[in-house]
């Protein structure tokens, strides 16, 4: 997963360094609450949340771009009788979440003579989603690409003529394929924005 990963944050960084008039970078830190099947398999509130991104207006009020993310869902389940296919055990569970979301996405900017520019947004793409449940010496792994959709709302406050502040609320969620839950999330993001 870490060379998919390291892949997807060079393309991001080509097109910022390719960038254009008009196109804005980002890097946010999320924090994040898990929910639907996330939530079933880690219910703890994530502070590990990253995403890149890249836009650029296609209109005075309207961008289309790519993001990539990375969310981890952590949840410790002290002695737990953990049941899979013939197996019973018994321990101390670590289960461990990964998101690895993939989007191009459109957002529309409502323009105003002052500092701050509110926008809606909505991002369609793919995630790599992979559960992990650590029992003593036993590690149980489950992983797929599933569709995703990303709704969001935010604000950008114009710092200077070249940087950004954002703060943005996103619900990703992925729909059920096969025996592999669907997943979802919640998460706030703050970071900076660079044109």
């Amino acid at each position: 997963m870490k060379k998919y990963i390291i892949i997807a944050l060079l393309t991001v960084s080509a097109f910022a360094l390719k960038a254009q008039e008009g196109t804005m970078f980002f890097v946010d830190y999320n924090v994040a609450m898990p929910l639907g099947g996330t939530a079933d398999f880690t219910n703890n509130i994530s502070p590990r949340g990253v995403d890149f991104e890249t836009q650029t207006f296609i209109t005075e009020d309207l961008t289309v771009g790519l993001g990539i993310g990375w969310n981890l869902f952590r949840q410790k389940i002290s002695d737990e009788t953990f049941y899979y296919e013939d197996l019973t055990i018994t321990g101390t569970q670590f289960r461990y979440t990964n998101i690895v979301p993939i989007t191009v996405n459109v957002k529309k900017f409502f323009m105003n003579n002052g500092d701050y520019l509110p926008f809606v947004g909505v991002g369609l793409g793919t995630s790599y989603n992979e559960m992990r449940n650590e029992i003593g010496v036993f590690q149980l792994t489950d992983d797929k690409w599933l569709f995703s959709v990303a709704p969001e709302i935010g604000m950008l406050y114009d710092m200077n003529y070249k940087s950004f502040l954002s703060l943005k609320l996103k619900y990703n969620y992925s729909p059920k394929s096969g025996n592999f839950a669907s997943m979802s999330y919640l998460s706030l993001g703050v970071g900076i924005g660079l044109k």
